[in-house]
């Protein structure tokens, strides 16, 4: 009855056995079945690179090259060369090409000055958004509508003139503009005391003609032996008003009377008085 027992679960233990071996076997056959329709993909090898050293970033000496000489003659030979460029064609210029243009030869600690010098300067527009630079003048005049449009508006709003230099630097050719508004009677040029010329606009609406007898008249009449003041006095009497302050008047200088120096002749002024004794 024991081995019988035994003999039984024996049995049962082989079917499960058995049982679960063909359930392997299916399976793995299903799996050789997959990946052979499968296609494999190739798997890339990744190769790692070494790590490159960082690039340090450039810092310019700009003390040393300020120091040079001829800084001043590479700034004025860049805004001269701007100022031509914004006479025939108003496009901005990046540093690189503009230092191409004149023919500089310069190292980059040279360029980072000049680059920020014209930067600085006045005369000079930088377009910070792209980093180039074009010249920047005093008024916008390209030609001589420009030019007469802002001379009309400076003398209805009382501005008064331009200067000649200003108008120069605008335009390709100024004498030619110049001289063909003065020939329409729309401009007139006042030079300064300082010698600087002014430009005006010409408003021909308020001319007034005076006679040549009227002018003959005037240039006869000689006014030598009569002095400011005795005119101030006739035009009062006459009752017209003068206009006061007009003219320059020499202040009166007091003379200083001159003080006479006694030559005295001092002996012994480095003793005290009650140093001093007499003796019989």
């Amino acid at each position: 009855a024991v081995v019988s027992t035994q003999s039984g679960h024996y049995g049962r233990d082989t079917n499960y056995i058995l049982s679960m071996n063909s359930n392997l076997l299916q399976q793995h056959a299903a799996f050789k079945k997959q990946a052979k329709n499968t296609s494999a993909k190739p798997i890339k090898q990744t190769t790692s690179r070494p790590s490159e050293p960082s690039k340090k970033r450039f810092k310019p000496d700009t003390k040393s090259v300020s120091n040079n000489p001829n800084t001043f003659k590479w700034l004025k030979l860049c805004v001269d060369r701007l100022r031509r460029r914004y006479q025939k064609e108003r496009k901005p210029v990046g540093i690189d090409d503009l230092i191409k243009m004149i023919g500089l030869d310069l190292d980059p600690h040279e360029k980072a000055w000049l680059f920020g010098a014209l930067k600085e300067n006045p005369k000079v527009n930088f377009e910070r958004d792209k980093e180039k630079l074009s010249f920047k003048p005093t008024y916008p005049i390209h030609n001589k509508d420009d030019l007469l449009n802002i001379l009309r508006q400076h003398y209805d709003n009382g501005m008064g003139g331009l200067l000649e230099s200003d108008v120069r630097e605008c335009i390709l050719k100024p004498d030619e503009v110049i001289e063909e508004l003065k020939t329409e009677t729309l401009l007139k040029s006042v030079v300064r005391s300082d010698k600087q010329v002014v430009l005006f606009y010409r408003d021909t609406s308020v001319e007034s003609q005076v006679g040549e007898e009227f002018k003959e008249l005037w240039n006869t009449i000689s006014v030598k032996e009569i002095s400011e003041q005795d005119i101030e006095n006739y035009l009062k009497r006459v009752g017209i008003a003068t206009m006061e302050g007009y003219g320059l008047k020499k202040a009166a200088t007091k003379k200083k009377p001159n003080k006479r120096k006694r030559n005295v002749k001092m002996l012994n002024s480095h003793l005290d008085s009650k140093m001093l004794k007499e003796f019989d």
